[in-house]
This record gives structure tokens, sequence and C-alpha cells, in this order.
């Protein structure tokens, strides 16, 4: 199976995602922003503590994990910028008001 290169973003590959390097200090904001325990949290996305435990020292979430997370953040105002890393509003990206 090969893989194509994006026509917009040099480097990247078409269907991979990539987690930033300072994904688990996203992480610690958006927990502190929703005011969840880590073990709220856990319980909140539908994994194990030690599954987040591995998330908080690097590991990445993958499929459905990073779904029930991205709604989460979703849930919490201010949160998928938080896990995001950017302005969560998309007029803010794409030049609006």
């Amino acid at each position: 199976m090969s893989r194509r290169r994006s026509a917009t973003q040099p480097g990247l590959v078409a269907g991979q995602a990539r987690i930033p390097g300072n994904f688990p200090q996203r992480l610690l904001r958006l927990k502190d922003r929703s005011g969840l325990t880590w073990d709220g949290m856990a319980a909140a996305l539908g994994v194990d503590t030690r599954q987040l435990l591995r998330w908080r020292r690097g590991a990445s979430p993958s499929g459905g994990s990073m779904l029930a997370l991205a709604r989460l953040a979703a849930s919490v105002p201010g949160g998928l910028a938080d896990l995001l890393g950017e302005e969560a509003d998309p007029e803010s990206r794409l030049g609006g008001k």
C-alpha cells in the first residue's frame, strides 16, 4: 500500500495524524479545565486509569480513545483549544470575524 503526500502540507502523509510533543501538558490543561480528577477523566473517557497514565507519560491515544478525548474536550468550555493547542473557533482560523 502506497502513501500519498498531502498537496497542501509538505511532509505530511495522508491518513496519518501526529500527536504533538507537548500532548501530556495539553492533557493536564484539559483535566484542570474540566475539574475532573485523573480517575474521573479516565472514567469519562471510558479508559483504564493506567491507559491515561501512559498518555500522561507520552504515549499517543488511538482511534476510539482519541475520539472520546475530542468529545470530552468539546464538552468543556475552552477544552478543544487546550487539547488542540490553537484557537478552537473555526472562524478565527479561516480569517472570519
